[in-house]
């Protein structure tokens, strides 16, 4: 059978880097193609081939047999070629059927005017088609993040596409919509749409993929069935090298006290929260989506609003309530969204490290920064962390994901916490990457830093954790330690089967 989609020999280079070399895969009608990799791996320059982005050096595109030139976006469209980005786009006070048609939305009668009735009939039928109860007049900015994504997929169907390509859909849904984005990928793939499925999370790979490809470091290293493969294996193309078996983990006894929270409670999401976070542990948060996780640390941190409860905060000069201000004065936190609230994307690498603890390198009379000392420290945490990237003075949104997310970690090292927040620490960072964070929350908290982990993926929570609190309906369901500690029991606690040990 023929290939509904065919990239054959691609390569693409840019000034000193080969991004692509002699990259083949293809996908045929009502498959799913899993295509995986480090950032940086090849993924992102292989997909902006096929959208039209850019001109390979060599190779084709074929669809249907035949060859196709794709110069611009407009021709990657006409080709039948339909993006599910990441990082979602959308008007957020137009209504979701004109966000569906924003580019040909249907002329009226009067010149110059649009048919929004005919707009929205339009979108009903392609929502219905995906057996979605979003409503075509409601505003984008009221809708869930899901949502806003089944409204992307809605409109690559109205548009008649039959080739859709998924950039990583699933980093920012819950558990539920994460369901419902696999019935629907399941539902395209039924309808003979060829789809190709970029993701990190290689549970997802096997669930929903036929086939898969691995890149790395612009060369296709690896291709064949998901059904033939071990996940072990996977990995192995992934990183360039053999992953050795699970090794038993010991996890650490916490030390004395340090944070202590007491009746936590904000209306409609918090309801009399008690936790203690100790010396050199890793305490994870664990919780299904609306458990109360991020409210919780963002309520402490005097982010939102705390209506009740106390904060006492043990430190050298004996244990004493501390008011949020001050606690978050002291506290490193790595929020769920780095692009929106956790770097400076057009500032340089170094000015990002620096920004957490500017009054370090002021110096002399005038009180002036000393950029010197500045760069000195962003070169340290370079080696350090191991960021990938020419050099400190490379602009923060010209590195890739995982590249990203360490130079967040490092402006906040570079304070030198005693409590480390993290929420959602590797989000939308690929497997390499992954590792190399494990790896450094592990050896912080050896130091003496006592680590607060919010995570939504079941398998870091259990690597990571030496004790976890369940958040159940804004309240700790349950506690756990030791062998406790294992997906079975996380689970239950977190949807209510299992037996509390609060």
């Amino acid at each position: 059978m023929t290939a509904k989609l065919k990239m054959e020999g691609v390569s693409k280079v840019f000034p000193g880097v080969k991004a692509l070399d002699n990259v083949s895969i293809d996908v045929r009608a009502g498959e799913v193609l899993g295509l995986v990799g480090v950032n940086g791996a090849g993924k992102s320059t292989l997909m902006n081939v096929l959208g039209g982005i850019y001109m390979p050096e060599e190779g084709h595109v074929a669809i249907d047999g035949r060859r196709v030139e794709l110069r611009r976006p407009a021709d990657a469209d006409s080709a039948g070629i339909a993006f599910i980005h990441q990082e979602l786009l959308y008007f957020p006070t137009l209504t979701v059927a004109e966000n569906m048609f924003i580019s040909h939305l249907p002329s009226g009668q009067v010149p110059f005017s649009v048919d929004k009735r005919a707009a929205r009939r339009r979108a009903q039928q392609a929502l219905d088609q995906l057996g979605s109860a979003i409503r075509p007049s409601a505003r984008m900015e009221m809708l869930s993040v899901g949502e806003k994504q089944v409204v992307e997929i809605a409109r690559a169907v109205a548009q008649g596409a039959d080739i859709v390509i998924f950039d990583e859909p699933s980093s920012s849904l819950s558990i539920k919509e994460k369901e419902s984005l696999f019935a629907i990928v399941r539902k395209l793939k039924a309808e003979g749409k060829a789809i190709i499925y970029i993701s990190h999370f290689l549970d997802e790979i096997e669930e929903l993929c036929d086939n898969y490809a691995v890149l790395r470091n612009g060369r296709l290293v690896g291709s064949g069935s998901v059904a033939e493969v071990t996940r072990d294996k996977i990995v192995e193309l992934i990183v360039g090298q053999v992953v050795s078996g699970p090794a038993a983990r010991q996890r650490r006894k916490s030390g004395a006290p340090r944070l202590l929270l007491k009746g936590i409670r904000r209306e409609g999401f918090l309801e009399g929260v008690d936790l203690e976070l100790n010396c050199g542990e890793v305490l994870g948060l664990w919780g299904l989506m609306g458990s109360g996780r991020t409210e919780l640390i963002r309520s402490i941190l005097g982010l939102d609003p705390l209506e009740e409860g106390s904060i006492t905060l043990n430190d050298s000069s004996g244990a004493r309530p501390i008011a949020q201000a001050e606690l978050l004065a002291r506290t490193a936190y790595v929020t769920e969204n780095r692009r929106t609230d956790g770097l400076f994307l057009e500032e340089a690498i170094w000015k990002n490290i620096s920004a957490t603890n500017l009054e370090q390198y002021v110096s002399g009379r005038m009180r002036v920064l000393d950029k010197g000392v500045e760069a000195k420290t962003a070169t340290s945490m370079i080696k350090r962390l191991t960021i990938r990237a020419p050099d400190h003075t490379t602009r923060a949104a010209n590195l890739s994901g995982g590249n990203q997310q360490k130079v967040v970690f490092a402006k906040w090292l570079n304070r030198q916490p005693e409590i480390l927040i993290l929420d959602e620490p590797t989000r939308g960072v690929d497997v390499g990457a992954k590792r190399e964070i494990g790896e450094l929350v592990e050896s912080l908290a050896d130091a003496g830093t006592s680590v607060l982990l919010v995570t939504s993926e079941i398998e870091e929570m259990v690597a990571l954790a030496d004790r976890v609190a369940v958040l159940r309906g804004g309240a700790v369901a349950a506690e756990m330690q030791g062998d406790d500690i294992n997906e079975t029991e996380l689970m239950a606690a977190a949807i209510g089967t299992g037996a509390a040990r609060a």
